[in-house]
């Protein structure tokens, strides 16, 4: 990995220098160029990533400070017991179980129901809690300043992950390009100094 690095870092030295190299080609130096270019966006959408996501997390915690300000947490009680659901693909899967029953309730004079998710254990009767918005409908539960932060941090690493591939996939790319419009040329330059030209260097 290392002896890579070196070797790519000294054919861009060498496809980048002023001194004069009769083994260099225009291609060469475009292709290098190219790739120092993209190696500077990649550099700089780590920072860009980084304020992607302070942005992100700016933005969540707004919406949940908003919509804290529009909802409130209520006791329901269980109208039936719970009842197992498991997804056909992850039937053999203990963590895909997952128990629902039906919740209800009171908001004025109007009773609300929903299916909500309970452990496996509980019974009809007992109470949990649920969110509703103004109106008493069931909402999500507005989500807390630990999982703002992740998400902004997963957004942010995603964002930077995608751009630095999309770099590098670009440089490797450009410099394949490079090399085989290279060996065409060398190909050509050779078949042309056989029938007695000479080297023109292009």
């Amino acid at each position: 990995m290392v002896a890579a690095l070196q070797a790519h870092a000294a054919w861009l030295v060498n496809a980048l220098g002023v001194n004069r190299n009769p083994l260099r080609r225009p291609i060469d130096r475009l292709a290098a160029g190219i790739t120092v270019l993209l190696l500077m966006a990649a550099l700089i959408m780590v920072p860009v990533a980084g304020m992607f996501g302070a942005s992100l997390h700016t933005d969540l915690t707004r919406r949940a400070a908003e919509s804290a300000e529009t909802t409130r947490p209520v006791e329901a009680v269980l109208a039936t017991g719970p009842e197992m659901n498991i997804p056909v693909s992850e039937v053999y899967s203990h963590d895909a179980l997952s128990s629902t029953a039906v919740a209800e309730w009171r908001v004025g004079l109007r009773t609300h129901s929903a299916n909500v998710q309970v452990p496996a254990s509980a019974s009809a009767g007992e109470t949990v809690t649920v969110w509703v918005d103004q109106a008493g409908d069931r909402v999500p539960q507005p989500p807390s300043s630990g999982s703002i932060a992740t998400s902004a941090v997963f957004a942010a690493l995603l964002v930077l992950l995608v751009a630095e591939l999309t770099c590098f996939a670009l440089i490797r790319a450009t410099q394949g390009l490079a090399r085989r419009i290279g060996a065409r040329a060398w190909a050509r330059e050779w078949l042309h100094l056989q029938h007695g030209g000479t080297w023109s260097q292009r």
